[in-house]
């Protein structure tokens, strides 16, 4: 019989600190069609995965195919990405956390099957028996590959040094202590951990080492640690330390934030987009729906599309809509159409005037949280580019957060400018104020559909052209494609719900005003 398998985690985990929401929601439903499938497919497969160990080799494969490959969508296999996952990233820079070097083909060849059976391969991968070919020849090589120390980088050197020693990774301390005792350690020691590298780099010879989660940094003598390496402790964090006390807030009967959020055009967008997608539209091979289904869609949500528009990537409305119908799972890709997710039934109730309120507000933040936490597309086109997604994306929850704060409306443009200051401070240069600007409103934007944020724009506003003209022509309120002076923001009541059940979640104090009596 099928067995349940439980992500494990211990002192060898390798962390998944960038693991996206796609390759978890697939790693969950590779589990439950193994433990809970009846077909003969799934027994068949189940013995492959003799512990929960190999869930977390796929996790750590399929993040580093993301991060290191540039191939977030597990679903997409072209013709080279298994020998470049495993040969040319995965044994040059992992350890055998998991017993990866056993594992690590089984729990592809599973990943695999359970794409074909299920028929979730993305439209534009490889023909299956050519990617199985591929993945048995890479599987081959795989063993030799980990074992071949002379492609080892750096972390992989000092990860395995540090586990032969018996260091507990998941112990700060201990970690801390061997890096120290290796910075101070004899070149025949430093010769015997980093082998070739030294050759290649001689300077590590005199480097001092920094370990933080999956990440190794050699820094040079008398160089201070980069912030971002730095161990934090909120008890000394001067930063901690002289946070704002978030202030009392009222908030409305829950059936007043349920209506609300019921409302929202966010909520009625993704459920126009799953019952849009019924029972199946086809897809291109780039999986995006065909011109007329565009602009169908974009009629559904009540967006206007030129008949230029070919796919939802011309239209920076429509992609964003997209790509969250998508990360909600209200959207999903079976091969070469887009259904409705398994995720819409459980909105359409959520909508209904007879739910539960806690219900309909449960599924609404679900949402909301990955509308104001996924990838800031600034702009129509295919995909985020990643280091300018990494730079936009706090922005929206940070302007929530200040807005939580200061509790009264505000000029948008002295929210830009406070944000600017609290995190660059008060000489920040242009470009990178003006990069900030465009990114905390963009980040408002899923705020207002949600219903969280009001924005509000005084009827004699002069809008410059340029914004009027890309406000029409890709559906962006004009406030958030360039600044307004007089527009004003502030958070709704279920904008403040939203803000402090985050706060609580985090452990932070977020004090509820009592109703008046």
């Amino acid at each position: 019989m099928p067995h349940r398998l439980p992500p494990v985690r211990d002192a060898d985990h390798y962390p998944a600190s960038m693991f996206n929401r796609v390759s978890v929601r697939l790693v969950r439903d590779v589990c439950g069609w193994l433990s809970g499938g009846a077909d003969q497919d799934a027994a068949d497969v189940a013995w492959r995965l003799p512990d929960g160990n190999a869930v977390c080799c796929l996790e750590v494969l399929l993040e580093a195919r993301a991060n290191w490959l540039n191939c977030p969508d597990p679903t997409l296999w072209k013709t080279g990405d298994a020998h470049r996952l495993l040969i040319d990233s995965a044994a040059p820079r992992l350890t055998d956390v998991y017993r990866l070097t056993e594992q690590g083909p089984t729990v592809l060849r599973v990943l695999v099957d359970f794409l074909d059976d299920t028929d979730r391969f993305h439209p534009g991968s490889m023909r299956i028996a050519a990617l199985r070919t591929e993945l048995d020849r890479a599987a081959a090589k795989f063993p030799a590959a980990m074992a071949d120390e002379s492609v080892w980088r750096l972390a992989k050197r000092i990860f395995t040094a540090m586990r032969a020693d018996g260091v507990d990774l998941a112990d700060d301390v201990a970690v801390d202590a061997w890096a120290a005792a290796f910075g101070a350690a004899s070149t025949e020691r430093r010769r015997a951990v980093l082998g070739g590298l030294l050759d290649r780099q001689p300077e590590l010879l005199t480097s001092q080492f920094v370990i933080r989660d999956s990440q190794v940094a050699a820094i040079a003598p008398g160089m201070p640690v980069p912030p971002q390496l730095r161990r934090h402790d909120p008890d000394t964090c001067q930063d901690c330390l002289e946070a704002p006390v978030n202030p009392p807030v009222a908030l409305p009967p829950i059936n007043e934030l349920a209506d609300a959020a019921r409302e929202s055009a966010l909520v009625r967008k993704m459920v126009a987009c799953g019952r849009w997608a019924g029972a199946g539209r086809r897809v291109t091979r780039q999986a995006f729906p065909s011109a007329a289904d565009t602009r169908s869609l974009g009629a559904a949500l009540g967006v206007g599309v030129r008949d230029s528009v070919r796919d939802p990537r011309d239209h920076l409305g429509l992609i964003r809509g997209w790509r969250l119908a998508m990360d909600t799972e209200i959207l999903r890709l079976h091969r070469t159409a887009v259904v409705a997710g398994p995720v819409l039934p459980a909105l359409e109730r959520a909508v209904a005037d007879d739910t539960d309120p806690e219900h309909t507000l449960r599924v609404w933040k679900d949402i909301v949280d990955i509308a104001l936490t996924g990838p800031t597309q600034l702009a129509a086109g295919d995909n985020p580019i990643p280091k300018l997604d990494e730079f936009c994306r706090p922005w929206g929850p940070r302007a929530l957060g200040e807005l939580y704060r200061i509790n009264e409306p505000v000029q948008l443009d002295d929210l830009v400018d406070t944000l600017i200051t609290d995190y660059h401070g008060s000489d920040a240069e242009e470009m990178l104020a003006v990069m900030i600007g465009a990114a905390v409103r963009t980040g408002l934007v899923a705020g207002t559909e949600a219903g969280a944020v009001a924005v509000t724009v005084p009827a004699n506003a002069e809008i410059d052209q340029l914004a009027r003209h890309s406000s029409v022509l890709f559906g962006e309120p004009a406030w958030a494609v360039a600044p307004i002076p007089g527009t004003r923001v502030e958070l709704t009541p279920l904008g403040r719900h939203f803000v402090r059940l985050n706060l609580l979640a985090e452990g932070t104090n977020a004090p509820l005003l009592e109703p008046a009596t």
